[in-house]
């Protein structure tokens, strides 16, 4: 494997030794070109009717069954 190297490595194993499911479930979404490609067709349309920006941001959150969809620098916004 060619890179940072093989995910069973020691290395790898210290590197997320801390993380909880939701770490991993975040890692993978930020992965995930069809979530990344729905989350900025969310953040256009959130963009283009402000009126409606939570109730896109609520949408892609039940899409994709998460429980916090908002970064904290944008609780508050929209």
């Amino acid at each position: 494997m060619s890179g940072e190297g093989s995910w069973r490595s020691a290395d790898y194993a210290e590197r997320f030794k801390t993380h909880d499911h939701a770490d991993f479930a975040q890692e993978f979404l930020r992965r995930n070109p069809v979530y990344v490609r729905d989350y900025a067709k969310a953040e256009q349309r959130a963009a283009a009717d402000p009126a409606k920006a939570q109730e896109e941001r609520e949408g892609l959150a039940r899409r994709w069954g998460l429980s916090f969809p908002l970064r904290s620098g944008k609780i508050g916004e929209g």
